[in-house]
């Protein structure tokens, strides 16, 4: 049976601001919802207007879906998300003022139930690493056709993983050759959540007090995570630090 009566996008005029971010209100009527997946509350965040009407155009034709709002930056896809509370956030990797991986880790710091899909152009396999690391459930590129996006999102509200097929490819052959090489002692994993958060902000320059006002935290706090930092990755200067970051595709730039 066909899904019929789906509204289109309210016009941008009719869309409530909230805060830094816009409510999306999307109407559905004669939809068959799953057995298995009920109705599925979206946030989706992308820096791309195009982009976020594109996907939000394929996700809103599948009954089960609804996009409750939508960021451009980082930091507004941060609060957007804390409010709304969505079932599932989509987020693009790389993001204004804070990037996806970031946002991701915040999300599920005080949002454990939150699933996560990252969104990208980025083919890099250390990118998906550093997306699942953060408790990312599915990596899907942005190219990727109306089928696989929609079964990721099945997939990610199952619970299950799910990364595009080229992607999964190479994770999978880098974890073989891994295997094979004995290499499976990476120095980052040593790090918490926080730590590897704080290292990639040092990494892209930021200083500490400006770490401390971005967390919400003491400068202090920020040197203590730097000493540890240094210790567990065996570096004892920045010049090393920021080398590293470099190597495991961990800064901005």
């Amino acid at each position: 049976m066909g899904r019929s009566g789906v509204s289109s996008r309210e016009k941008e005029s009719d869309s409530e601001p909230f805060g830094p971010f816009t409510l999306v209100f999307v109407s559905f009527s004669g939809g068959v919802v799953s057995d298995k997946i009920q109705k599925v509350s979206i946030f989706l965040a992308d820096d791309h207007p195009v982009v976020r009407h594109g996907i939000s155009s394929i996700l809103i034709q599948h009954s089960n879906f609804v996009v409750v709002g939508e960021a451009g930056n980082g930091e507004e896809a941060l609060r957007g998300i804390l409010e709304l509370k969505p079932d599932l956030a989509i987020l693009d990797v790389s993001m204004p003022k804070l990037d996806g991986i970031t946002v991701t880790r915040r999300i599920l710091e005080t949002l454990p139930k939150t699933r996560v899909m990252m969104l990208s152009m980025h083919t890099e396999v250390q990118s998906a690493i550093e997306a699942f690391r953060a408790g990312a459930l599915g990596y899907v590129f942005k190219d990727s056709a109306q089928d696989e996006l929609v079964g990721a999102v099945l997939n990610v509200m199952e619970g299950k993983k799910y990364a595009s097929p080229t992607m999964a490819d190479g994770l999978l052959d880098g974890f073989v050759d891994a295997i094979r090489a004995g290499k499976n002692d990476d120095p980052c994993d040593r790090l918490s959540a926080r730590e590897l958060e704080v290292f990639k902000m040092i990494a892209d320059g930021d200083t500490s007090r400006v770490i401390a006002e971005k967390l919400f935290v003491s400068v202090s706090t920020i040197k203590t995570h730097r000493v540890h930092i240094m210790k567990k990755l065996g570096i004892n200067d920045m010049a090393g630090l920021v080398k590293m970051a470099i190597r495991k595709g961990l800064t901005s730039s």
